[in-house]
């Protein structure tokens, strides 16, 4: 029930930007509803451990020290799902430009037909319409799932090397 009404879509079948932001609308709800496993006293002490530079225990950094152990352990999970949806989602959006692409083609078929020499402003036809190649279409569709792996990829290694600098010992708040 709080899925269709904060969603919606839920049962549809959805492509390009609709399914990007239904994906987003999930992990957002998800994210609200998330509940963080329980803290053990055993945690509180190992985490208020004296600090090297003065005597006394310093309660912020065993907080976020705290804070970050348990929403990696319980967000971690649902930023990687996220990414991998996402990621599926971006890649099926080559099909989807490629459809409008060919769309857009049959159109102007239509409104140019037979032109064999293109003016500056017409639409391209005959041999100077590379999209029709199929081999080049395969390549331009290999490189942007490339790309859209390289950019899961870097989006995933900044989440893991972004977090654990502010829960270091050297750094204190």
């Amino acid at each position: 029930m709080l899925l269709t009404s904060e969603v919606g879509n839920a049962e549809h079948r959805l492509y390009g930007g609709s399914q990007y932001h239904r994906a987003l609308r999930e992990f957002s709800l998800a994210s609200r509803c998330l509940r963080l496993p329980p803290i053990a006293e055993d945690e509180i002490a190992n985490a208020a451990g004296v600090g090297d530079r003065h005597d006394g225990v310093n309660f912020l950094r065993a907080a976020c020290v705290i804070a970050v152990e348990k929403a990696q352990i319980s967000f971690d999970p649902m930023l990687e799902a996220l990414r991998l949806r996402m990621a599926h989602v971006m890649t099926k959006m080559y099909a989807v430009c490629e459809y409008m692409i060919r769309q857009k083609r049959e159109r102007n078929q239509y409104t140019y037909p037979g032109m064999l020499n293109n003016k500056v402003g017409e639409a391209p036809t005959g041999a100077t319409d590379i999209t029709n190649n199929p081999m080049f279409r395969q390549m331009t569709r290999t490189i942007y799932e490339r790309f859209v792996q390289s950019c899961s990829d870097s989006v995933s290694n900044f989440c893991v090397y972004f977090v654990p600098a502010y829960t270091s010992k050297s750094h204190h708040f």
